[in-house]
């Protein structure tokens, strides 16, 4: 039987082979993938290159990401008790607060204070304020006390102080209480002008002109802040104190009379010996005659019993179209009315109490 003969495999050409840069096979040359251990070997341009850079990132990121939360945060508790520990050794750890003032505002007392449906009939008290912000550049807590004080020069070289105080952005109320100002978390607040004067008005002043020293406390005790500004720039020497027009009127017709008086609720206009007065515009006449029969009780009550006033209404600027049918109305009204009341009509120019036209109510009958 004759056996047939196979032909033998060829030998590899040592010339057409190579090491496997993984585990150290002979392999083909042109392999691009080991046979052996099934590694990608072939050579990669620069861009796949990158590619398998970034890759690798991301798979670290990956990783990193889903670490245990609870490691994170002790790990970064770890850091920030290092820092704080550095800051405390070097004493760095305090508190270092400054003002910017940005600009200027007005609250208009009975309309930007109240809910439309309860705003007054008349605006007559205007507070300007500063819009202004508390930043805290230090690594603790500050305490800020509501209160500071600017000084400045005029136009005769004299310096002028004045005392400033916060009011509740929300509550448009002054603020009582010291504010709280974290690190690198700014606090915005409005400050008003309290009162203003010169040295010889028995006013200090800070150390230099166009500057406010502002009182502050951290952990390490109390401390003052120097805030300068540039005469003539956003400044709390600029804003102007409060306008009540009230007291202009109380000043004009109340000659004689205590003006402003409050027993903890709206101030008195005028009180004299005879009358409790409201100061009023003729068309809200109404107005007046319930806050003079309020305030006469409860200047009654205030005095136990031993002090009683008439209720007195002063109305004024009888110059619109309606004002006699609103004289007209309030006559009807009060002509036979109880308790007693007095009323003043002043024509619309500026005058005193002597030249209006005076009528008590209830009419005697003729």
């Amino acid at each position: 039987m004759t056996k047939e003969a196979h032909p033998k495999p060829a030998e590899p050409d040592p010339a057409g082979t190579k090491s496997c840069p993984k585990c150290g096979s002979t392999i083909p040359q042109l392999a691009v993938v080991c046979p052996v251990c099934r590694s990608d070997i072939g050579e990669k341009t620069a861009g796949e290159i990158r590619r398998d850079r970034l890759l690798k990132v991301a798979v670290f990121l990956k990783d990193w990401i889903s670490f245990p939360a609870a490691a994170f945060t002790a790990i970064a508790a770890f850091i920030l008790a290092a820092e704080t520990n550095v800051l405390q050794i070097l004493r760095l750890d305090t508190a270092s607060v400054t003002m910017q003032f940005l600009r200027q505002d007005l609250i208009n007392v009975g309309a930007d204070d109240t809910s439309a449906s309860r705003q007054g009939d008349e605006i007559f008290v205007h507070v300007p304020f500063l819009r202004s912000v508390l930043v805290n550049e230090g690594a603790s807590v500050a305490t800020v006390r509501p209160e500071f004080m600017c000084s400045q020069m005029d136009s005769n070289s004299k310096t002028i102080t004045g005392h400033f105080y916060f009011i509740d952005i929300q509550t448009q109320k002054k603020v009582l209480d010291d504010i709280e100002v974290d690190p690198k978390k700014p606090s915005f607040v409005n400050v008003a002008l309290r009162d203003m004067g010169s040295k010889d008005d028995g006013y200090g002043a800070t150390k230099e002109p166009n500057t406010c020293m502002l009182n502050y406390s951290d952990k390490y005790g109390a401390k003052i802040a120097t805030i300068a500004y540039t005469a003539g720039d956003t400044s709390p020497m600029e804003i102007g104190g409060v306008d009540d027009t009230r007291v202009a009127r109380r000043d004009m017709y109340c000659a004689g009379m205590a003006k402003g008086l409050s027993l903890g609720g709206e101030p008195i206009d005028c009180l004299s010996d005879r009358n409790l007065i409201a100061i009023e515009p003729v068309y809200l006449w109404e107005h007046a005659l319930e806050r003079a029969l309020k305030q006469s009780g409860e200047f009654r009550q205030f005095t136990q019993g031993t002090a009683t006033r008439i209720p007195g209404l002063i109305l004024q600027d009888c110059a619109e179209g309606s004002c006699e049918q609103n004289v007209q109305e309030m006559t009807n009204a009060l002509r036979h009315f109880t308790p007693n009341v007095t009323v003043w009509l002043c024509p619309p120019a500026k005058t005193e109490l002597s030249r209006c036209t005076k009528t008590e109510f209830p009419v005697a009958a003729p």
